[in-house]
């Protein structure tokens, strides 16, 4: 049976590839089976296979905590899970730049099965990458934040990027914490004038469009 190749270029540092050309390895074989563990993660992840994903302990708690509320779990679902719980390193983050987190909640909940929606699993996959990205051997929820931050969850995405957290304070904080986990050193969140133009011209909109309905709703009989 003939088996079809593709091709992927591979790019390493002069120093890196110097050391591989002396060692002998063979690239293509490590390039696969690295690239076989990284897309296995993700595949796993976008299932909502924790176990394959490698899913922190803690993720993978706050993830069946919102599977058990009955309902469809959304990817917001997913980000307000690790924000109520609170003690948790993507909490963690988000709190450093000034964010302040409801009181932790890590056991209120219902019952019932729900079922993770597209964006869900869009947003867990999108951590996985993320995890990969930083060269963590797990996913954790610093990774779901992150991911978030970087579109994964449009709802929080909009709201960080008003605040000014953006994906690159968090990825920089994140190794602040990796490499002190004692560290108290805060963020100063990078506020970007353009969306905070785009918002004003949001909510005018909205209140333009609220007053028109006022407008057009017919108002209260006058007593006669």
């Amino acid at each position: 049976m003939t088996v079809v190749m593709g091709k992927i270029n591979v790019y390493l540092p002069d120093d890196l590839e110097s050391e591989v050309r002396e060692s002998g390895i063979g690239v293509s074989g490590v390039c696969q089976e690295a690239l076989r563990q990284a897309v296995d993660r993700v595949v796993g992840a976008r299932v909502g296979d924790g176990e394959r994903a490698r899913f922190t302990p803690r993720l993978t708690a706050i993830v069946e905590h919102r599977r058990t509320l009955g309902r469809p779990v959304e990817a917001h679902d997913l980000v307000c899970g690790i924000i109520k719980h609170g003690e948790n390193l993507g909490a963690r983050l988000l709190t450093s730049m000034g964010i302040e987190l409801p009181e932790p909640d890590p056991t209120a909940g219902g019952e019932g099965t729900g079922e993770l929606t597209a964006g869900a699993r869009g947003l867990l996959a999108a951590a996985a990458k993320v995890a990969i990205d930083l060269r963590h051997n797990y996913v954790g929820t610093e990774h779901v934040v992150i991911a978030a931050a970087e579109g994964g969850d449009p709802l929080h995405a909009d709201m960080y990027a008003a605040l000014g957290v953006t994906p690159r304070l968090l990825r920089q904080q994140l190794e602040r914490f990796l490499a002190n986990p004692w560290t108290t050193e805060t963020v100063e969140p990078e506020v970007d004038p353009a969306v905070i133009d785009r918002i004003e011209r949001e909510l005018h909109r909205l209140a333009d469009e609220v007053n028109r309905l006022k407008g057009d709703e017919p108002g209260p009989e006058r007593p006669r």
